[in-house]
């Protein structure tokens, strides 16, 4: 452990012997606080899967005030997301730490509920800004016996674990269904206009992903993508990705040619959900794009193998969102360190192509 590290979590522990009697258990609850802090601070995928808790959260209890910590990566996302009422940036690690506590006390949050937090950062932020119930997915953090309730891991989609910490507060008005409703913002549409010049049937790629083991093949990417150019001749294919994986993006349009676009680290995050917007079908690893994309209601097929569908896939509208699973999760068993993409390639170019096919002619594109 770091002297940083260290010393956060003496201050951290001085502060709770000073204040044994602020974390209650749930059972305690007599009424909903009027300041509610929620955390969702990791990466993209994590905190859209948030969505439908957060819209329910606000359903069920429409006179709280929602205090969102967030990435500050995403906050052009969430900005202007209508079902908070506050936004805190939470900066990694203990980057920011205190001046991070010190704007959600403002807020005067009585209840923390960490959806899906960075620990041990998330129950220090919770206990520290003054939060006397705290709730989160099941986890096996060594500051679990400050939580105000021990929520045991089950087999089912990350979604259901948000809903279980909602339940626990007795919200009626649950909804499991992602949403990500897009404000008008003309500048980036006129941005699309001009980008795209008139091109209405697109695909699009999202090539990459957080670990190199979940990524389909860039050959495979090429493959399907001459199928689907030779298939029609008035589509066009657009790559999304971040900036270190331009140069697969560009692997594709040296393969393929004038027709496909390659946006890895020229899409900002707050015009992403636009792009996705536009495209008629969006092919994708298991990443943050794919749930944006179902957010937004974006048809897609992705692609599983090295993780499991189940747990973090489409959970809904599965008439525009077609999942391709094969049995590659044996891979798991390894160090993260040591894992590959080798198990990808059990999905086929023509495992995919089909259902692009029958897709496309589903949607009369």
């Amino acid at each position: 452990m770091g002297f940083q590290n260290l010393f956060y979590n003496i201050y951290f522990n001085k502060y709770v012997k000073s204040n044994k009697e602020q974390i209650k258990n749930i059972r305690e609850l007599k009424e909903i606080p009027l300041s509610i802090l929620v955390i969702s601070n990791t990466a993209l995928g994590d905190t859209i899967l948030s969505t439908a808790a957060l819209k329910s959260l606000k359903d069920s209890f429409p006179n709280t005030k929602i205090t969102l910590l967030v990435h500050f990566k995403l906050k052009k996302l969430f900005e202007k997301f209508p079902y908070i009422d506050n936004l805190v940036l939470y900066y990694g690690g203990y980057k920011k730490f205190f001046s991070t506590i010190k704007e959600i006390k403002k807020y005067n949050p009585k209840m923390s509920l960490i959806f899906h937090g960075n620990g041990p950062q998330d129950i220090q932020i919770s206990v520290l800004s003054g939060c006397e119930y705290i709730l989160k997915h099941p986890t096996k953090s060594p500051l679990k016996k400050y939580l105000s309730y021990d929520f045991k891991f089950k087999l089912h989609h990350t979604i259901e674990d948000r809903v279980e910490i909602l339940k626990s507060i007795d919200a009626r008005k649950i909804s499991k269904e992602l949403t990500y409703p897009l404000s008008l913002n003309e500048t980036i549409e006129n941005k699309l206009d001009e980008l795209l010049k008139g091109n209405k049937k697109i695909v699009g790629y999202q090539i990459g992903a957080a670990d190199i083991y979940k990524m389909w093949p860039i050959e495979r990417f090429i493959k399907l993508g001459e199928k689907i150019l030779d298939y029609d001749n008035d589509t066009i294919i657009i790559i999304t990705g971040i900036d270190k994986e331009y140069e697969l993006g560009e692997k594709i349009v040296d393969s393929l040619g004038s027709r496909v676009l390659n946006l890895c680290g020229s899409c900002s995050i707050e015009e992403l959900p636009y792009l996705l917007k536009r495209m008629n079908i969006l092919i994708t690893n298991d990443t943050g794009t794919m749930h944006l994309a179902i957010a937004i209601k974006t048809p897609t097929i992705s692609l599983f193998s090295t993780t499991n569908s189940i747990l973090s896939g489409p959970y809904q509208d599965f008439d525009i969102h077609k999942v391709i699973q094969k049995d590659g999760l044996d891979v798991q068993k390894m160090p993260k360190k040591d894992r590959t993409n080798e198990n990808m390639r059990l999905i086929d170019v023509s495992d995919v192509f089909n259902i692009y096919v029958k897709m496309q002619a589903s949607f009369h594109v």
